[in-house]
């Protein structure tokens, strides 16, 4: 098990803001922009199209053959017929973000596995939300990019001591039955929800999706409809990051958030068959997100 020092070190890192990764001029235009004017419409275009590994993604998603696009896609314009703008914005944004965090040196850690996790949480927390009363439903773009960034912390502990992850990483295959939370402060002093908030801050990130990042673990009944939405739908999908772990709760906690939602047990049932008929799709378009 890794020292107090250890930790201690590891801890006074990340307290160094100038050590956490920074926010490209990219994702930070992305992050504010509103698609609900034309001239939103064309500036996510224009933003995309500027940068090649994005443009190239978006446009190599639209052509997968999950989207089964009558024609090829070979432009921005055209993948957004696809995609939809909301996706568009919240993939982009979301590459722009985790994109430039290149892993190091870390023997057990897949990116790829992220991905897939993460784009269930968003396709996920998106199909769960079309059932949500229009009044209290969060808006479309941030509910993805909220699923895409939900455990960004476990990116951002690779990426800043890939060493010491790697130690937490054979903790968690030497002891299948312990929680992550509390290998996480056993081997870490910090867990994955705390940095990816101290990250999400960091970049500015809009204080719904801080509280995602923050709080998907947490227990207790939130009236934030944001974070009751990420708590169901990892509830419905598994924690499955790093490993599958799946947090029960209570029946009146579970009845109480579905009330917070406006839904009703018939709503989860639908959306659990749905994700399990897209899980191949996700897949597929995860390894594409994920690829390096």
């Amino acid at each position: 098990m890794t020292d107090k020092a250890s930790i201690d070190a590891l801890q006074a890192t990340i307290r160094k803001t100038d050590t956490l990764p920074t926010i490209s001029a990219i994702g930070q235009r992305l992050l504010t922009l509103r698609l609900d004017t034309e001239e939103g419409e064309r500036e996510l275009m224009n933003l995309v199209e500027s940068d090649p590994m994005i443009a190239a993604r978006i446009i190599g998603l639209a052509n997968s053959p999950v989207f089964a696009a009558a024609k090829k896609i070979c432009s921005i314009r055209d993948a957004v017929m696809v995609l939809g703008l909301s996706r568009v914005k919240a993939i982009s944004t979301s590459i722009a973000l985790m994109g430039p965090i290149r892993i190091r040196d870390s023997e057990h850690f897949n990116i790829k596995n992220l991905w897939l996790h993460s784009f269930s949480m968003a396709v996920g927390m998106r199909t769960l939300s079309g059932m949500i009363p229009r009044q209290i439903r969060p808006p479309e773009d941030q509910i993805f990019l909220a699923g895409l960034l939900h455990d960004i912390g476990f990116l951002a502990f690779a990426y800043l001591e890939p060493k010491q992850f790697d130690e937490f990483l054979s903790q968690i295959e030497a002891n299948p039955e312990k929680p992550i939370a509390i290998l996480e402060r056993e081997t870490l002093g910090i867990s994955h929800a705390e940095l990816g908030e101290l990250l999400g801050l960091h970049w500015g990130l809009p204080e719904e999706i801080v509280a995602v990042i923050a709080g998907h673990h947490l227990t207790g009944v939130t009236q934030d409809p944001m974070l009751t939405l990420a708590r169901i739908t990892e509830r419905i999908l598994g924690d499955n990051t790093i490993r599958e772990e799946v947090r029960s709760i209570s029946a009146e906690e579970a009845q109480e958030e579905l009330e917070i939602l406006g839904l009703q047990p018939v709503h989860l049932e639908k959306a659990t068959t749905i994700l399990a008929q897209q899980q191949e799709q996700i897949r597929i378009l995860a390894d594409m997100l994920g690829s390096q």
